[in-house]
């Protein structure tokens, strides 16, 4: 047994808004009227807010005769006019081609967002399923899906302005070092201990992976628009199947491999209780990764590539690194995590996952119809 909990909603996840602030943004009431004002939702019965997903992004479920819809206001750097355009444009690419969008809604202008006092809002249908339960089957309908995503979008005939993925440069070495500096001013000398030890082990295993990653020219890859935060938060599910993906902020191009192998990272992390890090068990769900990659190639009309598959883990790892240690050098925490106590579990799972690489290219190779163990 393991004290692995469900905590998708209250941990600060690893993803590219994982730099939210500890206060949650709010709708006031005044902007609240104007901004629902240009949809044509019906009488409004009830509007509630909703805590979930990231703090800097604030969202409110509005009920109406006509339906339940979430109101979101984009977050800060993620509200571009131009990014926000793209991500609609491809939300509407996908909706074409039936795959599971919550969907947004028209404005009476015809609009799919409201510009108002210099922030973009956006209007979705409020779709209610279930989270990811761990399963392996869950896990392989969310590679399924994922590959779905990038078969429709490899053509797409925009880009979008950010691009490249948590695969930097060398230079991030040097970058890594700064947590200890930044941890200094928010913790005292008595919780630091060896802390040093483990920021430079941080800083070896991203060298090593960096290394691993460009040695097969990784630039050259397969590339497609891909999600950036293929996470489990980001998934919801109805028996068996996802029935919404969300979550379009983070779009942008780079070797679809990127997004698989932060999948299989998002979609294996076991965790514990928010408040306990230190608890969280070393491992990862193997069998997780290996259904969720093995369904990808199963199901994506391009084939993974040897030289993807031989990546993958070492992704994993550059993934963990970059966005564990980006937010505590900004803040010197991981949300409301202690950042020590945070660097020493991505340490154990580290050392866990290390020795462990090669096995993780084994098991995802083409399914043969038999069970692999992944001890």
């Amino acid at each position: 047994m393991t004290n692995e909990a469900d905590n998708i909603d209250r941990m600060p996840h690893l993803g590219p808004l994982v730099d939210d602030e500890t206060i949650a943004e709010e709708i006031d009431g005044q902007d609240l009227v104007i901004v629902l004002s240009r949809f044509n939702i019906g009488a409004i019965e009830k509007i509630v807010d909703y805590r979930k997903g990231s703090r800097r992004a604030a969202k409110m479920i509005v009920i109406t005769a006509k339906g339940q819809f979430l109101l979101k206001r984009r977050a800060c750097g993620r509200d571009g006019r131009t990014q926000v355009d793209f991500a609609h444009a491809v939300q509407r690419r996908l909706s074409e081609h039936r795959f599971p969008v919550a969907g947004l809604i028209e404005t009476v202008d015809g609009e799919t967002l409201v510009e108002h006092n210099g922030r973009i809002y956006e209007l979705f249908r409020f779709i209610r399923g279930k989270r990811f339960d761990k399963s392996n089957p869950a896990a392989a309908e969310s590679g399924r899906v994922l590959a779905h995503f990038h078969d429709i979008l490899r053509e797409f005939p925009n880009e979008p302005e950010t691009k490249n993925s948590f695969h930097l440069n060398l230079s991030f070495v040097s970058k890594i070092g700064e947590v200890v500096s930044k941890l200094k001013l928010h913790e005292p000398s008595e919780e630091l201990k060896g802390i040093e030890s483990s920021v430079a082990y941080l800083q070896s295993q991203y060298e090593i992976a960096f290394t691993k990653v460009e040695s097969v020219d990784f630039s050259s890859l397969p590339t497609s628009i891909v999600h950036s935060d293929w996470h489990p938060g980001n998934m919801l599910y109805k028996d068996g199947e996802i029935i919404a993906v969300i979550d379009f902020d983070s779009l942008r191009v780079s070797p679809r491999v990127s997004d698989i192998a932060n999948g299989a990272l998002q979609f294996s992390m076991r965790m514990g209780e928010a408040e306990n890090v230190d608890s969280w068990p070393d491992s990862f769900r193997g069998h997780t990764i290996q259904s969720l990659v093995q369904s990808y190639d199963q199901f994506t009309k391009l084939p993974l590539m040897a030289s993807e598959r031989s990546i993958i883990p070492f992704l994993m790892i550059e993934a963990l690194i970059v966005e564990s240690v980006i937010p505590i050098i900004k803040s010197g925490s991981f949300g409301r995590v202690r950042g020590s106590s945070f660097i020493r579990m991505v340490e154990r799972k580290l050392r866990w996952l290390e020795p462990r690489t090669q096995r993780v290219i084994d098991v995802i190779q083409p399914s043969m119809g038999d069970e692999d163990s992944f001890a």
